[in-house]
């Protein structure tokens, strides 16, 4: 039980982090900028008609562009704090099961506490140099997403 809450902790940080790295490199996930993009087609076919002053498209245009931009970035942050909430619930779970195992003072629990944090250390250290690994080369080959600046 204590090792799936740690990770499903590390999952979602992991997650996390890589949305972050996302944001900063403004690459955001295909699916989700082909979704937004494709309820701009409208806007883009009444600004391509003929008969309206192509300044005024122009300037419509790229006003809309910038508004779509930020929303996808909103957007994210607001998937980032989802994630956030989901690791705060795995914390408070991973804090109750330890202090039900705390709670048992036989020499038999103690070597079993032992096992079970060291374990846990061993979860997190593999997963730092993982994340720092997957951070570091997954960008060079993730297709990148235009952000209609």
């Amino acid at each position: 039980m204590i090792w799936t809450e740690v990770a499903d902790e590390l999952r979602a940080k992991e997650h996390e982090e890589i949305l972050r790295k996302r944001i900063f490199l403004r690459r955001l996930p295909i699916k989700l900028d082909q979704e937004i993009n494709r309820c701009l087609d409208p806007i883009e076919c009444l600004l391509s008609t003929p008969d309206l002053d192509p300044d005024h498209c122009t300037s419509a245009a790229s006003s809309c562009a910038k508004t779509v931009t930020q929303f996808k970035f909103d957007l994210m942050a607001h998937y980032i704090n989802a994630i956030q909430l989901k690791n705060r619930t795995h914390r408070t779970k991973l804090h109750y099961l330890q202090e039900k195992l705390s709670q048992f003072t036989t020499e038999m629990h103690f070597s079993l506490k032992q096992i079970v944090n060291s374990r846990e250390q061993a979860m997190r250290d593999r997963h730092q140099t993982y994340l720092q690994h997957k951070l570091n080369t997954f960008f060079d080959q993730a297709p990148m997403a235009a952000t209609n600046e």
